[in-house]
């Protein structure tokens, strides 16, 4: 019975502090922002972006939603709010970020978050039939952890993001592994949210045209700086991986040991690991997609002088696929891209290309996951 009160009496404070929390301050005046919507989409998929800031000179937004670079000025009216419409926006899911007067800011109306190494940006999605492979359906979904591990050669610990699929605590036997890397500037979480990778994952296996599989997302920068030279010596990623994630993955949850049971995809700096993979650890994989990505043209010369070997290693053409795709001819990795398959070609590597025509963004990489994915461990 004492137990009883207790809890009630907890139950209570919780909903008076509930209360507290949603209630305003007293003297606390009212202003515009306060049921502003930030983002407006009309039937006609053009977007408005608004954001209150009464005392600012400068408000500009950017993000992937558009087809160039740079940023667009908001106009501000007599209240102080700053506005601007764009469009028509196709069907898709994608980041933006304000500026006020020179400083990034999270707009303070919308929750959907990117996280990414450096912060995070918003994301906004516009739904359609073209957004159909992205979008929370009402089908089976897996589970996505945040999970913490002990990575001894960082001597610190570290953070992956692992996906399984649904039903995966009933499945006998192991299933294949996905390592899905993240690119330059972003973190472990970023397939997750601007990637969208659990529910595409979800929506075709509901669709039934990929086969379960576990998704590791991990972070691909444990050391200082962007590691892009040639080889893997330099780079504390590849000790990490291969003996503190794999080790934790396999000891941890039902996935297969074996080549034929691990792909490997990443994107632009995830890429080059992906590139590298295929070049130094063919024997690991069994399925390696670089996206987005190519060696620099000094990386590549230093190749060739120092890693003959590596490249006329027979264990690379023994891949099942070796899958390289772009953004088209707009995605800044582009010709990178291209002087690496001439490399290949000159040292006769058997690869694979695929392009998707939004430049270097997470537009590109989600549609590069649904192509891909069904390729994958058959």
């Amino acid at each position: 019975m004492i137990k009883s009160i207790k809890y009630i009496a907890s139950i209570g404070l919780l909903a008076c502090f509930s209360l507290a929390g949603n209630a305003q301050f007293p003297g606390y005046k009212p202003t515009p922002g306060d049921t502003l919507k930030s983002i407006r989409i009309s039937a006609d998929k053009k977007v408005t972006f608004s954001i209150y800031a009464p005392i600012a000179s400068e408000v500009t937004v950017s993000g992937d939603f558009q087809q160039t670079y740079g940023a667009l000025k908001l106009q501000k009216d007599q209240i102080g709010i700053w506005s601007v419409t764009v469009g028509p926006v196709a069907p898709d899911l994608y980041t933006y970020d304000f500026s006020v007067d020179g400083m990034k800011v999270i707009d303070p109306k919308n929750i959907q978050l990117k996280e990414g190494a450096g912060g995070y940006s918003n994301l906004l999605e516009v739904q359609g039939k073209e957004a159909d492979y992205l979008a929370v359906k009402n089908v089976p979904h897996g589970k996505l952890e945040k999970v913490w591990f002990n990575a001894a050669t960082l001597g610190k610990t570290s953070r992956v993001h692992v996906y399984t699929p649904p039903g995966y605590e009933n499945m006998k036997g192991k299933l294949p592994v996905l390592y899905l890397q993240h690119g330059g500037g972003d973190n472990d979480a970023s397939w997750a949210t601007a990637g969208r990778a659990n529910f595409i994952l979800d929506n075709l296996l509901a669709e039934g045209k990929v086969k379960p599989m576990i998704v590791v997302m991990p972070f691909g920068n444990p050391g200082r700086g962007f590691f892009s030279g040639a080889g893997v010596d330099a780079d504390p990623y590849y000790n990490y991986f291969f003996k503190d994630l794999v080790p934790y993955i396999e000891s941890h949850y039902n996935a297969g040991t074996t080549r034929e049971s691990r792909a490997y995809a990443g994107l632009s700096m995830g890429g080059l690991q992906a590139l590298n993979m295929g070049i130094f650890y063919p024997e690991k994989f069994a399925y390696v997609l670089p996206l987005s990505t190519g060696f620099f043209p000094e990386i590549l010369k230093s190749m060739e002088e120092k890693y003959t070997s590596n490249l006329k290693n027979p264990e690379i053409n023994k891949l099942k696929l070796f899958w390289i795709a772009m953004g088209g001819e707009k995605d800044i990795a582009y010709q990178n891209g291209e002087n690496t398959k001439a490399l290949f070609d000159k040292f006769g590597i058997k690869y694979q290309t695929n392009s998707y025509p939004a430049g270097h963004t997470f537009i590109t990489w989600r549609h590069n996951l649904v192509e891909f994915a069904p390729l994958l461990f058959k």
